[in-house]
């Protein structure tokens, strides 16, 4: 289960990668960012859904 702070750190990263390269990071960008976060933790597929909305949310 992912917390309320990763997932804050993930909309926050996503923002940043935005303003740097203009485009949203893939959802495989993003899932590598959270498990890094988590450092090994094995991401489920609900975390991988709740990964790709906060993705979809922050998107243009």
């Amino acid at each position: 289960m992912l917390s309320t702070k990763i997932t804050f750190d993930l909309s926050d990263w996503i923002r940043e990668w935005r303003k740097q390269r203009y485009k949203n990071p893939s959802i495989d960008e993003c899932v590598k960012f959270v498990e890094w976060k988590l450092k090994g933790y094995k991401l489920s597929d609900s975390d991988k859904r709740i990964i790709e909305s906060i993705l979809l949310y922050e998107s243009e």
